[in-house]
């Protein structure tokens, strides 16, 4: 079903609500091995991952040569479990990780095809290897006869090969669906097969410059409140205005956006030059299920595409199209799509891969990491336009 995409630049400093552990992330190959990053140095909120296909955790232990080399074409032997947990344990040390106990008990899906030539199946495994020591609970998927891609139940290229239109394969399975349902205990309602979900929520662009720098807004709680009724009021409207019985599409409506809210003695956000310093594309986009914009509180769940996946390769394709949509909008679970810049100099990035080897910084894998902060700042602002819209 067709769903407006609504562009807004959002400048939040809203409501300031507690911290949850019910932040979730996932990833898909070089997204994945940012999801096990973000996991492991932030697991006092981050409480559960998927890896879809990515490299494990410090794999790359800061080259591009290793990145491209054993962990991706391996042998698996050479990329050794120990020596990845044992920088995992440095990094707890000197307290830019969250400690180690935290992963006990989370959930973990871990996702390899078998006919992934991209990123053998025996590398993919480490991350099992690594949980496992750490006591996650963790969940496997390594019988699909799948090539290097995300995996749907009906959209993509041919499940055994290696579709570079998008990295989107359909093997009638719905991976989205079977990795959300462990990481959220289970019990989640699945996408009926065969049918479409009606998707009566907002996928949203936004500026994630705004996102990532809250702190450029006065934090007055009369302004927040404002700021906050404004977007929630517009978005009741659009919402109103895109399905206006029973949310079903009207496709000759035109495409709204907010405009940009600057408020007085506020020194703006940094703009998206800078952004792009640190390997971020000038907008992302985030899913909000209709009951997520009228009062619930939902929990947050991060999706990271793979490289050549991001917005400036393909769009809203990855957002749209890996069944994360359907799943959220049954499950009131928020989706957000963080979204890395093709870049050939500073950084050098020609892919659009998130930071999994160091082009960024060499505090990429750990609590200090350019991208690490940007993505969690995002999280921070998803929340707390939660928690306002659950206090109203």
């Amino acid at each position: 079903m067709w769903t407006g995409i609504c562009a807004i630049v959002l400048i939040a400093s809203i409501v300031q609500g507690k911290p949850r552990t019910d932040v979730t992330v996932s990833g898909i190959s070089a997204g994945g091995s940012m999801a096990t990053q973000l996991h492991l140095a932030f697991s006092s909120e981050i409480s559960g991952c998927g890896v879809v296909a990515g490299p494990p955790y410090y794999c790359a232990q800061g080259t591009m040569m290793t990145a491209i080399g054993a962990c991706m074409k391996g042998p698996a032997t050479s990329v050794s479990s120990n020596t990845l947990q044992n920088k995992l344990k440095s990094y707890v040390s000197s307290g830019s990780a969250d400690p180690i106990a935290n992963v006990k008990n989370d959930p973990v899906y871990i996702f390899t095809g078998q006919k992934d030539g991209t990123v053998i199946p025996g590398v993919v495994k480490v991350n099992e290897q690594i949980y496992s020591a750490l006591g996650a609970n963790i969940k496997t998927k390594y019988d699909l006869a799948a090539n290097h891609g995300f995996p749907t139940e009906n959209f993509g290229g041919k499940c055994d090969v290696l579709y570079s239109a998008n990295y989107i394969n359909n093997c009638n399975f719905n991976l989205a669906y079977d990795m959300l349902n462990h990481i959220f205990g289970g019990s989640l309602v699945q996408p009926p097969s065969g049918t479409t979900v009606p998707l009566t929520g907002q996928l949203i662009t936004f500026d994630q410059a705004a996102f990532m720098n809250p702190q450029a807004v006065v934090r007055s709680e009369s302004r927040a409140t404002d700021i906050f009724s404004l977007w929630s009021s517009w978005m009741q409207t659009t919402m109103a205005l895109y399905n206006p019985l029973n949310y079903l599409p009207s496709l000759s409506l035109p495409s709204l956006t907010l405009p940009s809210i600057n408020l007085p003695g506020t020194t703006g956000v940094t703009g998206a030059s800078s952004n792009a310093a640190f390997g971020f594309d000038s907008q992302g986009y985030v899913y909000f299920p209709a009951a997520c914009n009228k009062g619930k509180k939902c929990p947050i769940h991060v999706a990271l595409h793979g490289c050549k996946q991001g917005k400036s390769f393909i769009g809203d394709v990855f957002a749209k199209k890996a069944g994360y949509l359907e799943v959220a909008e049954l499950n009131d679970i928020i989706v957000l799509f963080p979204q890395i810049l093709q870049s050939t100099l500073n950084p050098q990035n020609p892919n659009g891969c998130f930071d999994w080897w160091g082009y960024g910084s060499a505090n990429y894998a750990n609590k200090l990491g350019p991208q690490m902060v940007g993505v969690k700042n995002m999280v921070d602002t998803v929340r707390r336009i939660n928690t306002a819209s659950a206090a109203k």
